[in-house]
């Protein structure tokens, strides 16, 4: 549907100016992009842009982004491409200058659950983050490391020790879901977490934790002792 046969409330420049909150990341791309492509209203180009970058950057956001990357899209260009990513950058850069007190604090295994809970508990895949925290247990960021099955998927130690330098982390928490809904821990959750333990530790971090996230309850490796 083309954005002049929308109904006004319904359009992504006036739903952000009612509310930004009420705009979604289409919208927002949408207005970014201002039109469309020939057969294809700005729309469809914004979802397709939305689709790109959630596919390539995961569930925590989009530090990775190149403008290149976007122009693999029909209908998105240099010019487009790099307003995209200029629009990210100057909100990452803002977001950086947050006040640390307010960082969601991560100091005890059921804060980690509850923050986590809502985006893991209904994966029918199994997805390995790796939250990141500063000396007051503090949380700096997450990335998604693996998805699927953890077995078939080995999840790449080098990647999340990566993301810990450049957030210069203190700590790393690991978390990952139990799509069966049971948290109960498996050989392999205890063997990954001591191999990440000994490789963070070469590194001066340290694994402080890792959450197993079930349907509404959870474990926690520290708590049963294993770390």
């Amino acid at each position: 549907m083309l954005i002049r046969e929308m109904r006004s409330e319904d359009k992504p420049r006036e739903r952000f100016q009612i509310s930004p909150r009420l705009a979604s990341n289409t919208d927002l791309v949408a207005i970014l992009l201002r039109t469309g492509r020939q057969g294809h209203s700005v729309m469809e180009i914004a979802k397709e842009v939305v689709d790109l970058l959630e596919r390539e950057t995961g569930i925590n956001g989009y530090e990775d982004l190149n403008w290149r990357d976007l122009t693999d899209i029909k209908g998105i260009g240099p010019d487009k491409a790099v307003t995209i990513c200029a629009a990210v950058e100057l909100g990452r850069r803002l977001s950086l200058i947050c006040d640390k007190r307010k960082l969601v604090s991560f100091s005890a295994p059921d804060k980690v659950a509850a923050f986590f809970m809502e985006k893991l508990r209904h994966e029918n895949q199994e997805h390995f983050v790796t939250a990141y925290v500063n000396v007051k247990n503090r949380l700096l960021g997450y990335r998604m490391i693996t998805k699927g099955n953890l077995n078939a998927a080995p999840v790449d130690i080098k990647e999340a020790l990566k993301w810990g330098i450049r957030y210069k982390a203190y700590g790393l928490i690991l978390v990952h879901n139990h799509p069966s809904g049971y948290p109960e821990p498996s050989e392999e959750d205890l063997d990954i977490t001591k191999a990440f333990a000994a490789a963070a530790k070469l590194l001066d971090m340290e694994v402080l934790d890792h959450v197993i996230i079930g349907d509404g309850t959870f474990v926690s490796l520290h708590e049963r002792g294993c770390l």
